[in-house]
């Protein structure tokens, strides 16, 4: 069983692993000629999700990271499996927000942001220590003065006409979990911003803003956060590479502006689609009385 299998979820139907229904191949999200940005996309999560969408076929795919070794190794890769697919990497921090916005204001039609790259404070071994006032100002900065930025960046850009923005968050940013301290409040300040975001900028404008939990996975980043390879049962890489590909398409748009985990299952969360019309405040962080 999974660290998470028994919290309560809308879903009955709990998923660890991928599944047909979310294949990026039957995914009614049309790849043909979209252009796709991925920061933190040349390792684990995000280069899951960048093979994913290039599976389904779109025309290109930008990959943000700031070191260029693992970058080469993802775009051959993709290139290998998807040849059809352009590949571009672009070595930089997300924290260097001059950078961020030369890049956005040359790189156009850009049709969705995932939004992956974080800033992981060292092992949080102590908990929440008041005087690492420096650690917090850096996790602070990363995970959401940067990304925001990105955001106001990409909602400038004068093309294409429907934007789709998925920020990839975390499970601590609406649970207490002591050992990332340091790291879960600011994923929660990040996603409830885009929560705000997305009452403005939203589809009767051409914009879908989407937060996920991914899983749980053995990546570069939990080793460096000092997470043990066998502290938990991992969930399967590809699970929300095509979850995303699925929540970039049309069946997914209903779920502007809410959070949602990459295990639930697609077709129990559609049953939900009245729901989620009817209640501003479901599937969203907040207060529950």
């Amino acid at each position: 069983m999974g660290l998470f299998d028994t919290l309560p979820r809308p879903t009955k139907t709990y998923h660890s692993k991928t599944y047909d229904r979310i294949s990026p191949s039957a995914s009614q999200f049309d790849g043909n000629g979209k252009t796709v940005l991925i920061t933190g996309g040349s390792e684990g999560i995000g280069f899951s999700i960048a093979k994913s969408f290039a599976e389904a076929g779109v025309a290109k795919i930008i990959i943000v990271s700031r070191s260029a070794g693992p970058q080469a190794d993802a775009s051959k890769a993709i290139r290998a499996d998807f040849p059809t697919t352009e590949v571009q990497t672009i070595a930089m921090s997300i924290t260097d927000l001059q950078r961020v916005t030369e890049v956005m204001r040359s790189t156009n039609a850009i049709d969705v942001l995932v939004l992956n790259a974080v800033v992981v404070p060292q092992h949080d071994a102590g908990g929440t220590e008041l005087q690492q006032e420096a650690v917090y100002e850096k996790t602070f900065y990363g995970n959401v003065i940067a990304p925001l930025h990105m955001i106001k960046q990409y909602l400038e850009q004068p093309s294409p006409k429907t934007k789709t923005i998925i920020n990839i968050s975390a499970a601590s940013a609406h649970m207490d979990l002591p050992s990332v301290a340091k790291y879960g409040p600011f994923k929660a300040a990040f996603a409830t911003l885009c929560q705000q975001l997305a009452t403005k900028h939203n589809p009767e404008n051409g914009v879908y803003i989407f937060s996920i939990q991914p899983g749980v996975f053995y990546t570069s980043s939990a080793k460096r956060a000092g997470t043990s390879e066998t502290a938990f049962e991992w969930d399967d890489i590809r699970l929300p590479g095509n979850f995303v590909v699925w929540l970039s398409g049309s069946e997914g748009a209903f779920l502007h502006g809410r959070f949602l985990w990459a295990n639930w299952d697609v077709d129990e969360l559609i049953e939900l689609k009245d729901k989620v019309a009817k209640d501003p405040t479901f599937l969203k962080l907040g207060l529950l009385m």
